[in-house]
């Protein structure tokens, strides 16, 4: 609706009753846009020759749905203009309406549910959220945890929900409660390169430099089963329900039925890292980004981007937010300008994306950098205590591996020390 139609349609509007004037906001804000109810509000106060509150001549419900459209720091200011908007600003609806935009980014709307079973107002709970991500923009850690007991250095890191798996070159891979920051469980073995898990299936994998990727029950810690037929040492994992995919240093990327121990294809892929999606695995092969049929091991499709690891890692981490890969392709084709946006400046090897808000977190020795380029790309260094309970400064360890998620940095040290940093 433009503004010519307001001021006509409004022309009679002096003419009618109170009651009459709220049905008649009511469809006419109906008809508007949201953008255009400002337009309204200052028409209205031209033609009456005052100061015109339209969203308090309005029914409840339609004025809280307009408060809705506002974000967080609207909703403070308008709380100040008149105790009717004090009062519309208080309704819960508004606020969990708020909280459930901030954990949509993450997928965490069971959060919400535990939520509404508390008696913590949501008002408070998105004050609690909006805190956090403040923090994690503008990268002030607030506090730090430590896990002891790798006594060598950390090799990959795995985390999801408040479950972290940890392979080390003490040939121990070790399953940490994050809640509790205990070890729940320690797997002996060989020297670990990578790990990677299945909450869902309550199982855990590892690959070792020796050519062999073994399956535990997470729980029990029992061996279902131990795969071999590399010929190289295994750099990469990647776990899906039914099946693995594992890649060496030779480049091979062999899949695998974990749950039979069968071998399904053997692909010569030239590959550096993998990741297995349904019946769909994806690899690094050069600056290549290639994806094979799970079964058949015949390339799908290939899209090349010069930022190489740097892209890889972009895609894999944002593909594994996204609900469905039915569109692989389409998805993987149009990052490329996302990617470019961070340029091609020294990043560090360990480092890790949270896609969902458009930010990258590079560690070099001791130190983070938070990237942020869903806007005008600038780095924040990141903020931390940089000595442990016990003293020691482990400021100028050098760092193995990074693993991020809501609000979190899982950090592992050559040293075996494994440090949290959370933005509460």
């Amino acid at each position: 609706m433009a503004a010519k139609q307001i001021e006509k349609a409004i022309s009679h509007f002096k003419e009618l009753d109170k009651e009459q004037r709220k049905l008649f906001l009511e469809g006419l804000v109906e008809e508007c846009n949201p953008q255009e109810i400002y337009t309204l509000q200052q028409i209205l106060q031209d033609k009456c020759c005052n100061r015109f509150d339209i969203v308090s001549a309005l029914p409840l419900e339609l004025s809280i749905k307009i408060f809705k459209q506002l974000d967080g720091k609207d909703l403070c200011n308008c709380r100040e203009v008149s105790h009717r908007w004090k009062n519309i600003t208080q309704d819960s609806t508004i606020w969990k309406t708020k909280c459930l935009e901030i954990l949509m980014l993450d997928q965490r709307l069971e959060v919400a549910k535990e939520k509404e079973s508390s008696n913590e107002d949501w008002e408070y709970f998105y004050r609690k959220l909006y805190r956090k991500e403040i923090n994690w923009k503008n990268g002030k850690a607030q506090r730090i945890k430590f896990l002891k007991g790798h006594k060598d250095r950390v090799n990959d890191a795995k985390l999801k929900d408040n479950t972290l798996v940890t392979g080390s070159a003490d040939r121990t891979v070790r399953i940490w409660d994050l809640e509790t920051g205990q070890c729940k469980l320690t797997l002996n073995g060989n020297v670990f390169s990578c790990v990677d898990f299945l909450p869902t299936e309550k199982i855990v994998a590892a690959s070792t430099y020796f050519r062999s990727s073994f399956i535990w029950n997470m729980e029990t810690g029992e061996l279902l089963n131990e795969l071999r037929g590399h010929v190289s040492a295994v750099r990469c994992i990647s776990l899906s329900e039914s099946f693995i995919a594992s890649c060496a240093f030779d480049g091979s990327v062999i899949v695998w039925n974990w749950k039979l121990g069968e071998k399904i294809v053997t692909i010569p892929a030239d590959a550096s890292l993998v990741r297995i999606f349904d019946t769909t695995v994806l690899a690094l092969c050069g600056k290549d980004i290639k994806a094979f049929d799970l079964l058949c091991g015949d390339c799908i499709f290939s899209a090349t981007f010069e930022t190489g690891l740097l892209g890889w890692s972009y895609i894999q981490k944002y593909l594994s937010t996204m609900p469905s890969i039915d569109e692989l392709q389409e998805r993987i084709l149009e990052l490329p300008n996302i990617i470019n946006r961070i340029g091609h400046g020294p990043i560090s090897r360990a480092h890790d994306f949270d896609t969902r808000r458009g930010r990258l977190v590079s560690a070099d020795i001791g130190a983070f950098n938070l990237l942020l380029f869903n806007e005008e790309t600038r780095s924040t260094v990141i903020e931390y205590p940089c000595k442990d309970l016990d003293g020691h400064s482990f400021h100028k360890e050098k760092i193995g591996t990074v693993n991020i998620d809501h609000y979190r940095i899982i950090v592992g040290y050559q040293s075996g020390l494994i440090a949290i940093l959370e933005f509460d």
